[in-house]
């Protein structure tokens, strides 16, 4: 039997893959948590949150660390 489900991916900075499955309200669910974690601190604070479905970008969230790199 073959799926014909999406395979998502949630890619965090420093962190790496937070989030790698079929279902995309959790991979919503996982970038929306880790911008708020970009946003007040901790190891993701300032990174990059990348919501990736079939191997491309949906949704980016540029931290102020990659927005410094000029």
């Amino acid at each position: 039997m073959t799926t014909n489900q999406a395979t998502y991916q949630v890619l965090v900075g420093n962190v790496g893959t937070v989030y790698s499955g079929l279902d995309g309200v959790e991979a919503v669910q996982t970038y929306m948590i880790y911008i708020d974690r970009s946003n007040m601190g901790g190891r993701a604070y300032g990174e990059t949150v990348t919501l990736i479905r079939e191997g491309e970008i949906v949704r980016e969230h540029i931290g102020w660390v990659d927005q410094q790199a000029d």
